[in-house]
């Protein structure tokens, strides 16, 4: 028996190798990542792939590998004893080995569906290339192992031209496995077979978890939009202003989506200009000058929205012709883009626009339009209800013929007076004004008529006093006039009474002009009742008996009189 033929005898239950992964020539060869190869390895599951390798090591006896481009090792099972221990390790030998790599990679990205490489070491490698995407991103390796006998005489003179223990070094050449030459083709096959079902298993799990990334932004974003849509709606429910509404669903639409700059503006009563809403990433000076923006088209994308009552998108505001007179504004604000959507009720009326403006030309994604209309409805909800509370509100406290306060708001108004005198040590002062002749109104001309002159009446004490005061509707035919902290002294504070007061009288007294079929021309006086006070009355209850008494000694007097109340 030749020596070669000891050394495979006594390594014929166990084909030693090392792990490539834990030697020191698998780092010291690295260069830089390689992304598509770092890719790679996270599309894969390398564990089981580690696992696999080593299922074809002990079934065929060759080590296998799977390298990216840079010398990086992604997979492998364990290495040929012979490489590890004596040619990676020696300086000389490493390079050679080093050499072989960089060839065996080279003529891979040339193209070539398979290389056999003889390294300089005396051991066969093979490799073929992982194409993945039309990208060539990695090599699969097999190898080492020999194709004929090994020459022995070749490997003992490597061995003292290396310095190696020889008898050692030939052990681990035995343990090198022989292929025949008729099984390469074979197992040029599977390796090129295998490494497409690696790029064919990490295409599949790229585009699994491409749609596990699509679900979970999905999710994540309809998260945050219900999670918007219930602080909208909590904040709605808690009574907040309209402002605080708008401004806080405005700054959490832009924190869903930085690159956008989005404004609310709010048609007015009168369906004509557009009020400023929220719009807290804009420019004062544009905010500024979009209130009271007249709608129509060519009023830039919300004149128009909010005219037509459908979208506007502007892709170009510099080259659009509904921007063209707005331009020294967009230019200095910086604004490229606005897409507009209507803000409608339930009904389909106009309450608003809803925009977003961008620093960069752009066009809307058919799921951008979407977001936008929801955008839209929430709004709608927020002005909604702050409309109905405000029509709930004017119910509760204003008349609903004159719109003056009622005799509710009255009283609270009153309350404040009171305390507000007493605290700053004035004088307030109340009228009580009962029209004179006003019952022939109704009689002869009817109620609506009648509702008419009450009407003109309200506004004409309202243009009397000052805006701090009270003017309010109490019933029928009766206003009452509270004036606010018009004194220290109750000289000055029935002196400035008495002048409003005959001031009340006296545009009471100018004819009433009412358009009906035929103008219809009618005069009324009033019988004025006075009190003063500086927080040292009980009640407001007391206040209107007291003011009440006082109107109808005027009355006693003869009508179109001022009486102070008399205790």
């Amino acid at each position: 028996m030749d020596k070669h033929s000891k050394y495979l005898l006594k390594e014929s239950s166990l084909i030693q190798m090392l792990d490539p992964l834990a030697a020191d020539w698998n780092n010291s060869q690295r260069s830089a990542p390689d992304n598509a190869a770092s890719k790679l390895a996270a599309d894969i599951n390398v564990s089981r792939l580690n696992t696999l390798f080593d299922h074809f090591l002990q079934a065929i006896g060759i080590a296998i590998a799977l390298v990216g481009l840079d010398g990086k090792i992604l997979a492998s099972s364990k290495w040929q004893r012979a490489c590890i221990q004596f040619h990676r390790v020696n300086e000389t030998s490493r390079q050679r080995c080093h050499e072989s790599d960089i060839d065996l990679a080279s003529r891979m990205q040339q193209g070539n569906n398979y290389a056999i490489y003889k390294c300089r070491n005396g051991l066969t490698d093979c490799a073929t290339p992982l194409v993945i995407n039309e990208v060539h991103v990695a090599n699969l390796f097999i190898g080492q192992f020999f194709l004929t006998e090994p020459d022995l005489t070749f490997f003992r003179a490597q061995a003292t031209e290396l310095g190696l223990d020889q008898e050692d070094y030939l052990s681990a050449i035995a343990e090198v496995p022989i292929v025949a030459e008729e099984k390469l083709p074979a197992l040029l096959n599977l390796l090129t077979a295998l490494a497409q079902q690696i790029a064919e298993l990490s295409m599949v799990n790229q585009r699994y978890a491409r749609t596990i990334s699509s679900v979970e932004q999905q999710v994540s974003e309809r998260t945050q939009e219900l999670e918007l849509q219930n602080l909208i709606l909590s904040q709605i429910s808690r009574g907040a202003s309209l402002a605080t509404i708008l401004t806080d669903m405005v700054q959490q639409i832009e924190l869903l989506h930085p690159q956008m700059r989005c404004s609310v503006l709010l048609l007015d009563e009168t369906g004509q200009y557009l009020k400023h809403g929220a719009a807290p990433s804009l420019p004062d000076f544009y905010n500024q000058q979009v209130d009271g923006l007249a709608i129509g088209i060519g009023q830039g994308s919300c004149g128009t929205a909010a005219f037509t009552g459908e979208p506007v998108i502007v892709e170009n505001i510099d080259s659009h012709p509904y921007w063209q007179p707005f331009l020294h504004l967009t230019q200095r604000a910086k604004l490229a883009a606005c897409w507009s959507h209507p803000i409608k009720n339930a009904e389909g009326k106009v309450l608003g626009t809803f925009g977003i403006y961008h620093n960069q030309p752009c066009q809307p994604t058919t799921s951008q339009r979407q977001k936008i209309a929801n955008y839209s409805n929430l709004a709608e909800l927020a002005i909604s209800r702050s409309i109905s509370s405000e029509k709930i509100r004017r119910l509760a406290f204003y008349d609903a013929l004159t719109g003056l306060p009622n005799r509710r708001l009255l009283e609270e108004r009153l309350q404040f007076a009171m305390l507000n005198s007493k605290r700053h040590h004035s004088y307030s002062a109340m009228m009580f004004v009962d029209l004179d002749n006003f019952k022939p109104v109704n009689d002869l001309y009817g109620h609506k008529t009648g509702d008419q002159v009450l009407l003109l009446i309200g506004e004409r004490i309202r243009n009397v006093v000052r805006e701090a005061d009270t003017v309010a509707r109490f019933g029928g035919d009766e206003f009452i006039v509270v004036l606010h902290d018009i004194g220290k002294s109750t000289a000055h504070c029935r002196q400035r009474t008495e002048q409003v007061a005959t001031k009340i009288a006296a545009t009471i007294n100018e004819p009433l002009v009412i358009e009906r079929e035929q103008k219809l021309s009618h005069q009324c006086s009033c019988s004025i009742g006075l009190v003063m006070f500086n927080g040292d009355h009980t009640s407001a209850d007391d206040l209107l008996r007291q003011a009440d008494a006082a109107m109808y000694m005027a009355k006693s007097q003869g009508k179109d009189q001022l009486c102070w109340y008399q205790s």
